[in-house]
This record gives C-alpha cells, sequence and structure tokens, in this order.
C-alpha cells in the first residue's frame, strides 16, 4: 500500500514537470511584438545654441520598433520603460540623418528598430523682438468696448530655426472682454506666438512666459469728422478718385465722450502719392479719448493711375505770325516741330495735329535771320506740354 502511494507521488510529480515545460513552451511560446511611437530623446541638443544652430519643426520624433521574448513578459511590457535616443553632437546645418539608439528591459531583446535613423532638419538660429498685441475674447456690453490697453514689457523676443521664426506674424496674449470694468485693471496673460492665419506657432521659444495687460471699458461714440485735404498729386499722375471719411467711432471714459460733438483731423497731404493707397487720418482727440476699433483702420481713400505720353509733329506752315513791321515779310525756315503732351489716356487717343496753334512773336525785329520762340496752346487740358524745338529760325525780308 505504502509502495502504491511512493509511485503515485513520483508520477504526479513527473506531471507537473511535463506540464511546467509545456506551458512554458507551448503555451508562453517565444514571439516577437510591434511597438510604436517610442519617444526619441535627442542627446546633445544644448550644443546647437553655441553654433547658433536650431531643430525645424521641434525635437519631437519617435519610431517603431521590435521586440522578441516570451508572450507572458511582452504582455507585461511597460512601453515606457523603452528609451530611444539619437545624438545629434556635431551635425551641420541641412538635412541630417541620424541613428537612433534602443535600450529594452533585460527580459526582452530588441529584433529590429523600424526607423534605424531620423530626419533631423538643421536652421540657423535665429531671433526678432515682436510687438505684442492683446487679444479680447468675448464681448462687453453694447456701446463699450477695452480702452486705455497697455502691455508690459511691450515688445517680445521670439527665437528658433529661421523658417519657423520667419513664420511668425504677431504675439498675441489674450483677456477676457467680460473681466474688463470701469476701473483700470490689471491682467496676467500668456503670449502666444501665431501665424497668418492666426494659428499657434510651436518650436519657438519666447523670452517671457507671461505678460501684464492693463485695460479699462471705455465708452463708444460716433461723430462727424473733418478732415482738409491739401496738394494735388505729382503731374504725371491723375487722381480717378478720392473718398474722405465724414465719420469716426471714439471711445474713452463715459463723461470724456458725452460732449464730443465733432472731431477734427489733421490735413492730409496728397502732393507725394504715386499710387492708390488709403492715407491714414490722424484725429485730434483730447486727453483719455481714443479711436474706437470700428475707425481703427479709416483713411482718406485715393486711387491714381499713370498718364499717357504722346508726341504729335507739328507744322509751321499755318503759324499765325505776330507784329511783323510794315513793310517786311517773314519766313519760318523751320518746317516743324514736337509737341509732347502728357494727360489721360481718353484725352489723348483722339489727339491730332489741328488740336495745336502755334504762333511767333516778331515785335522789333529787323530784315535778317532770326532765332524766335514758337508759342504753342491748345484748348485741351493737358497736365504738361513740351515744345521741341522751343525756338524756330526765320527769315525777314523787304518786301519787293
Amino acid at each position: 500500500m505504502l509502495r502504491n502511494k511512493t509511485v503515485l507521488k513520483i508520477l504526479s510529480l513527473l506531471l507537473a514537470v511535463f506540464l511546467w515545460f509545456y506551458v512554458m513552451g507551448e503555451i508562453n511560446p517565444t514571439t516577437s511584438q510591434t511597438i510604436e511611437n517610442i519617444p526619441v530623446e535627442l542627446l546633445n541638443v544644448d550644443t546647437l545654441d553655441q553654433r547658433d544652430l536650431a531643430i525645424q519643426g521641434g525635437a519631437n520624433f519617435s519610431v517603431d520598433i521590435v521586440v522578441e521574448g516570451k508572450r507572458a513578459e511582452l504582455n507585461l511590457l511597460d512601453k515606457e520603460k523603452i528609451k530611444a535616443t539619437a545624438d545629434i553632437f556635431g551635425y551641420e546645418e541641412g538635412e541630417n540623418y541620424v541613428p537612433v539608439s534602443v535600450q529594452v528591459p533585460d527580459n526582452v531583446s530588441l529584433k529590429q528598430i523600424k526607423t534605424p535613423k531620423i530626419k533631423v532638419n538643421l536652421e540657423e538660429l535665429v531671433s526678432v523682438y515682436k510687438q505684442i498685441s492683446v487679444k479680447f475674447t468675448g464681448k462687453t456690453a453694447s456701446g463699450t468696448e477695452p480702452g486705455n490697453v497697455t502691455v508690459s514689457p511691450t515688445e517680445i523676443e521670439v527665437k528658433g530655426a529661421k523658417s519657423v521664426v520667419n513664420s511668425v506674424k504677431a504675439v498675441q496674449a489674450e483677456v477676457k472682454a467680460s473681466e474688463i470694468t470701469d476701473e483700470m485693471k490689471t491682467f496676467t496673460a500668456e503670449p502666444v506666438a501665431v501665424n497668418g492665419n492666426n494659428e499657434p506657432v510651436y518650436d519657438i521659444s519666447l523670452s517671457a512666459k507671461s505678460v501684464e495687460v492693463q485695460a479699462a471699458l471705455y465708452y463708444t461714440k460716433t461723430v462727424p469728422l473733418n478732415v482738409e485735404v491739401k496738394g494735388t498729386v505729382p503731374e504725371e499722375y491723375e487722381m480717378t478718385d478720392i473718398s474722405v471719411p465724414e465719420e469716426i467711432s471714439i471711445r474713452g471714459p463715459k463723461d470724456a465722450v458725452e460732449d464730443i460733438k465733432s472731431v477734427t483731423a489733421d490735413p492730409v497731404n496728397i502732393s507725394k502719392v504715386k499710387a492708390s493707397t488709403t492715407l491714414k487720418i490722424q484725429p485730434r482727440l483730447p486727453q483719455g479719448v481714443e479711436v474706437a476699433d470700428e475707425s481703427k483702420s479709416i483713411g482718406v481713400k485715393i486711387k491714381i493711375k499713370g498718364l499717357s505720353t504722346k508726341s504729335i509733329s507739328l507744322s509751321t506752315k499755318n503759324s499765325e505770325i505776330k507784329n511783323v513791321e510794315d513793310g517786311l515779310n517773314a519766313y519760318i525756315n523751320t518746317a516743324e516741330v514736337k509737341a509732347t503732351v502728357t494727360g489721360s489716356e481718353d484725352l489723348l487717343k483722339d489727339l491730332k495735329a489741328s488740336d495745336f496753334k502755334l504762333s511767333i512773336d516778331l515785335k522789333g525785329l529787323k530784315e535778317g535771320n532770326h532765332t524766335v520762340a514758337v508759342d504753342v496752346t491748345s484748348d485741351k487740358k493737358f497736365n504738361s506740354l513740351k515744345i521741341s524745338p522751343q525756338k524756330v529760325e526765320i527769315t525777314i525780308n523787304g518786301q519787293s
């Protein structure tokens, strides 16, 4: 009986060992597994600043790897214990392919790095200073808006890869409009670099993580605007249209804007305008009153175009000869002169020689050959008229 029990114990032990080997070999086999998006830590990034270089697009890189091990071990594998690095020491400006090194826990082995090299674009490190603009989110009560707005610091350094920094159009600090009151308040805001589409620009650094914005709730009012336009456009241009705003919206403390009935602006001089444009208006406002947002972009809109030039040959044979002394005859030896005129295209397109009159004044001249100025006139309104030659040769003889 005792012997049978011993045999059974031995058989049970052998069965247990067999089952253990079976489970370890068949149920928990050696296998491989792909792990995606392992972050790559860049080494020696601090050396880039020393060489005036920066990473285009920032330092966010990742790789996919294949690891091998027992299925049970792989199921328990902590992704955060896998470390991927790439050393960028010594690489130069341009496109670089940097090898990636991966370390995995001891209970598994690295079978493959699917992206053995990462592409790192190095650019010139640049910095620019940008004015900080305040962006108010939300709305204030009707007839009011934020005013007396100041920000400190007024500008901020934007630093990073050249192409990224060049994409920064502004640095904004956001403040909730609903929090502004009649009393001046100070707000702390985070500056954000944005591009031309008003989208945040990442992978740059700003010299300040926060700015202080001061603002108060101002009241708005629209009043008549008086603007004097002085001068005329240069003679080689023609003004085709001009638009002068008749109203302006202003803002300020309630008691400051209530008594304002109209606003006068500094005169606007158009004498140097050589292209269609909007000339900025400088309104004369009392202390504490500002131009409201609605009128920030108003100005004198002027449209001009370049004048055309045309040259016409004018025969002198029909010229009017004035003040020939009695008993003398005069003959013009210069056959023609050239009139060069500038004016609108519509005026010049039908212009002809018969539109001009030539005259020569011989007052006080005696017999002989003379050089005399020729006078050319026209009923047409030109911007300029030039004659070549300006003087003609004539001969004065006694009557035979």
